[in-house]
């Protein structure tokens, strides 16, 4: 069996199909051919991206090691693409090639978003050697997690479905779905703003993100809290030498909180409501009880269908949902005969009105980004949205740092 954790992104397939999407906006194109050289190179590090999988018993299963099933050059791309992938029957990555454009797609039942950035960096990096790098092997166990659930003890009075749900109302005009990537950025002035001002109030950037998007999204529902379910990347937790290594797998689990606002608070009394649950919420290790009943039914050898029946009650797909890639680094993400001028990295793509607003930094500049599929009112509205999570962001800048 593969890793466990991988079996968080087999339920809902029909209406959330699990990738990391990831699109770098080059300065020229790349040479195709060594992009292909480069991708057989991180298959033999990697050899599952060169399989598909098997949910009945969360296996990869091999399939021909040729680049073309993986490189595509396309002259019109359409994101409706994201429609046509099949990890099921095809490889767990997917590169389109378009002028100055890569799109890549990362199956998450293959990984991560922090393990999707050390694919990334080693595709680069058999790309600028046109070799495989010496000593280095991918590692897929969980054996360090396993370690953590037995040493930390379970918490209370945290759920995964909260009582009063975050939603965006669906619109009359639905007709007609097309798929969009939308996307805002900050400029590096704005960004380095925004960082600045989270040091002022005491909270994490992550903290006041959280709250700008919930408070966001609150507007639209009316409900009197803020639940949202925070992604937090194990690694962190291992031990110095496993935190090394190359982890291109799935181990992610998430934070649950849920606060009581005001619609009419600000959004640094929202920021500091989220900080204080957060704190309290790290203090505990409580992202261990989205995964603690899955890993407790895979050691006890049970089917798949009950392991995703643990998923559902500790990790079910949320209408609403933040995930926070953090800093993408462009001295590794670095393709010899071009420049990445600039990095746009989502989730998978959700008909509205269900909607996940995606953060990612690169070259020192924000990106706020959703993934939607809806028609042209929905997809102006989504726009809208996310416009007005990034005013919410400027506007306390503006007011902390005058």
């Amino acid at each position: 069996m593969a890793d466990p954790l991988n079996i968080l992104h087999t339920i809902g397939l029909d209406e959330l199909y699990p990738v990391v999407r990831c699109e770098l906006r080059l300065a020229d194109q790349l040479d195709v051919d060594r992009l292909k050289r480069a991708v057989v190179a991180v298959g033999k590090i990697i050899p599952e991206i060169f399989a598909s999988y098997e949910v009945a018993d969360n296996r990869f299963v091999p399939l021909d090691r040729d680049a073309a099933t993986i490189v595509k050059v396309v002259t019109d791309y359409d994101e409706g693409a994201a429609n046509r992938l099949d990890f099921m029957n095809q490889p767990q990555l997917k590169i389109i090639v378009t002028g100055e454009k890569l799109i890549i797609f990362v199956s998450h039942i293959l990984s991560d978003g922090a393990g999707t950035k050390q694919l990334l960096y080693l595709l680069a990096e058999c790309y600028n050697r046109q070799a495989v790098p010496k000593g280095i092997q991918n590692h897929t166990d969980i054996d360090g997690i396993r370690q953590l659930l037995a040493t930390t003890k379970p918490t209370v009075n945290t759920t995964d479905h909260p009582s009063e749900k975050l939603l965006l109302p669906k619109l009359a005009d639905s007709q007609s779905p097309t798929y969009e990537v939308i996307y805002t950025q900050l400029s590096e002035q704005q960004t380095q703003a925004l960082h600045a001002t989270t040091r002022k109030l005491g909270v994490t950037l992550n903290d006041m993100l959280m709250a700008a998007f919930g408070k966001t999204i609150q507007q639209y529902c009316g409900v009197g809290a803020i639940a949202l379910a925070c992604p937090t990347d194990m690694r962190q937790y291992l031990p110095a030498e496993r935190r090394q290594q190359l982890r291109v797998q799935n181990m992610t689990a998430r934070y649950n909180f849920d606060v009581v606002i005001q619609p009419e608070e600000g959004l640094a009394v929202t920021a500091k409501k989220v900080h204080e649950q957060m704190v309290d919420r790290k203090k505990a290790k409580q992202f261990l009880d989205s995964i603690r009943g899955l890993v407790a039914k895979v050691e006890a050898g049970q089917p798949i269908d009950e392991l995703q029946k643990a998923v559902e009650a500790s990790y079910h797909v949320r209408e609403i949902a933040y995930t926070n890639f953090g800093i993408v680094d462009q001295e590794r993400l670095n393709f010899a005969g071009t420049t990445v001028n600039q990095l746009i990295m989502t989730g998978s793509f959700r008909r509205m009105p269900m909607y996940q607003v995606a953060i990612s930094t690169f070259n020192s500049r924000m990106t706020l980004a959703v993934n939607m599929i809806g028609s042209r009112a929905e997809r102006q509205f989504g726009r809208a949205v996310l416009d007005h999570m990034r005013v919410r962001l400027l506007a306390i800048t503006d007011d902390w740092n005058k």
